[in-house]
């Protein structure tokens, strides 16, 4: 008596079915950009005085300030007169968001103060680095 096997499979047949592996990875994709932060970068990179931070720091918000008092935001230069809006778009993006200002040392300070003030007046916390 000779035994048949219940399952007839053809090798030329059979085919992976990809579909729900595809699915799972655009699912990961998605929530990985969804809670990813993209910090913007200021565009120039002053040469700084040098000091000592006590505590590391990540801010979602980098404002430059070149030695020719240029503001620079996601690297694009601004006048002191003109960030604002910029600012509020950024803190609209991230209501958490802190700030850093980064000073280059021939940078004149009532630039770095009039920045530091308008972050001050839009309830942005904000640090000064000089390092």
């Amino acid at each position: 008596m000779a035994r048949r096997s219940r399952v007839n499979v053809d090798s030329e047949d059979t085919e992976l079915n990809m579909t729900p592996m595809l699915d799972v990875v655009f699912i990961l994709l998605i929530f990985f950009i969804v809670t990813s932060v993209f910090v913007k970068t200021p565009g120039v990179d002053p040469e700084r005085p040098k000091a000592n931070m006590a505590e590391p720091w990540s801010p979602g918000i980098l404002i430059a300030v070149s030695a020719d008092d240029e503001v620079w935001i996601d690297k694009q230069p601004y006048s002191v007169n003109e960030i604002r809006p910029v600012i509020l778009a950024m803190r609209d993006e991230n209501p958490k968001a802190e700030g850093i200002i980064i000073g280059d040392t021939e940078a004149h300070v009532g630039t770095v103060m009039a920045v530091q003030e308008l972050m001050s007046d839009l309830q942005i916390i904000t640090r000064i680095s000089t390092d």
